[in-house]
């Protein structure tokens, strides 16, 4: 698919969310087999309301596994599985009861799941409306739609997990972790692996963190997506051989910082918003453009000491769409194409060094704007760069 094209493709994204969108509506919650006391062992279905820790497998659940129905409620798996049977539950309405999902805290603030596995729910863990809820240690993986969810919550943390393996009804939409309305949730040090949509999915959502994370072969349109998300920030995460782009960036104020990404079609694609931040990244052996600005309406993005090795197409590419782009202390190298290729007279270039790419080293359009310092050298056309002064 070409570089231009491929955000053009979150219209298929957004059917999927709308799929996964008709499990997060629920009213009325119809509890499962009864209510398990801290000295009882919860089977399949069953509400907790004290902290509990599981001592066996619950195995083919038909339904739910555990919801937990109190503040404060620490469920401690104990390094056990919760197993769904893969199937729909029949009967069971989403929109007035949870379906088949393995455990879902929803209205409760302070809860903690920890330290076991989830497999084979539509969704693995679910936290719906709470605040200050963890997620530590816990393994996602061969759900149906999502592996982990947070809906409308805030303050909350994930870390040392996992969501993978997500696909649905073969081999469609399947989002490894899905962060949807909730802010000041903070995704640590998890894994992200094989899901047949996103590795993670963040929409209207503000003031999260995602670092530390890795994205692995996940196969949609992005491995880490911000949809209509502002204020986020993606750091130190590590993309390898994820299918598409490994961060798309469609809200604004966004920081995308110190990732480590290779071998994936795209790495950094920003296609709407304003005063994103790219900084610091480190890309190689990318198919297309390894960092791409505009499609849509894209204002003053900052894209400053990347350093790009290795792409298909350009190292950065700035569209005639975006203005008040500015680029600073970039480097690119080996590229296919052009290392820098700007197609906005808006944009500003300062610093930025191309060496040994295919084509230019710096391809600008007549009217941008040079802000100095930039080098070039070894490129495969012998002017280097065009339209700014390129010292050798």
């Amino acid at each position: 698919m070409p570089a231009k094209l491929r955000l053009h493709a979150a219209l298929a994204t957004f059917v999927s969310l709308a799929l996964v969108l008709v499990l997060a509506v629920v009213g009325v919650v119809v509890l499962g087999g009864g209510t398990a006391a801290a000295v009882q062992q919860p089977s399949c279905g069953d509400t907790i309301t004290t902290d509990t820790t599981l001592h066996h497998d619950l195995v083919n659940c038909p339904n739910n596994g555990i919801i937990i129905g109190a503040d404060d409620v620490t469920f401690d798996l104990n390094y056990h599985t919760i197993d769904g049977d893969r199937a729909a539950t029949p009967g069971c309405d989403p929109q007035t009861e949870f379906c088949d999902v393995g455990v879902v805290a929803d209205g409760h603030d302070g809860v903690t799941v920890v330290h076991g596995s989830l497999r084979e729910f539509e969704v693995g863990a679910d936290v719906i409306g709470a605040r200050h809820a963890r997620v530590l240690g816990l393994s996602a993986s061969r759900n149906r739609f999502i592996g982990i969810r947070f809906f409308e919550s805030a303050k909350s943390l994930v870390q040392n997990s996992s969501g993978s393996g997500t696909v649905c009804c073969r081999g469609s939409a399947g989002t490894g972790m899905f962060l949807v309305g909730s802010d000041h949730i903070r995704v640590l040090h998890n894994s992200f692996r094989n899901n047949g949509a996103e590795g993670i999915f963040v929409a209207s959502a503000a003031h999260n963190l995602i670092k530390g994370n890795l994205t692995s072969h996940n196969k949609g349109l992005a491995a880490i997506f911000l949809s209509s998300a502002n204020r986020n920030r993606v750091m130190r995460n590590r993309s390898v051989r994820d299918r598409e782009i490994a961060i798309a960036d469609d809200g604004h104020r966004n920081v995308i910082a110190r990732n480590r990404i290779a071998h994936a079609a795209q790495a950094i694609a920003v296609g709407f918003g304003h005063h994103n931040v790219i900084a610091r990244n480190s890309i190689r052996d990318t198919e297309d453009d390894a960092i791409s600005v505009g499609l849509s309406e894209v204002v003053g993005t900052m894209v400053r000491r990347n350093h790009i090795r290795g792409a298909g197409e350009d190292g950065i590419h700035v569209m005639e769409t975006a203005k008040q782009t500015r680029l600073r202390g970039n480097r690119a190298r080996h590229s296919k194409d052009d290392g820098i290729d700007v197609e906005s007279r808006t944009t500003k270039l300062t610093r930025n060094r191309a060496v040994r790419n295919g084509d230019l080293g710096i391809e600008a359009v007549r009217g941008v704007i040079d802000g100095g310092g930039n080098e070039a050298s070894g490129n495969g056309d012998p002017r280097q760069c065009t339209n700014v002064v390129c010292s050798r």
